[in-house]
């Protein structure tokens, strides 16, 4: 049996100030998100390899390793 749960309606004389808080907008990302789909098994070596290369993540393994090819391939 669900419970009745009762709505909220806001009362502009319960606003508090001391409780608020400043909200800046977000600074612009400096990069483009993009999303691949890898193999289970991928993964799990990507993650084994960045750990012995200094325990980095392995989505900057792989941010470095395509950096690397792509000043190869373009030189």
């Amino acid at each position: 049996m669900k419970k009745k749960v009762k709505a909220y309606k806001y009362n502009p004389s319960e606003w508090d100030e001391s409780k608020s808080v400043e909200v800046k907008p977000e600074k612009k990302a400096s990069g483009v998100s993009t999303s691949i789909r890898l193999p289970k098994e991928m993964v799990a070596k990507l993650k084994k390899v960045a750990r012995k290369k200094g325990d980095i993540g392995y989505q900057t393994l792989l941010k470095i390793w395509i950096a690397e090819r792509l000043e190869k391939e373009t030189a």
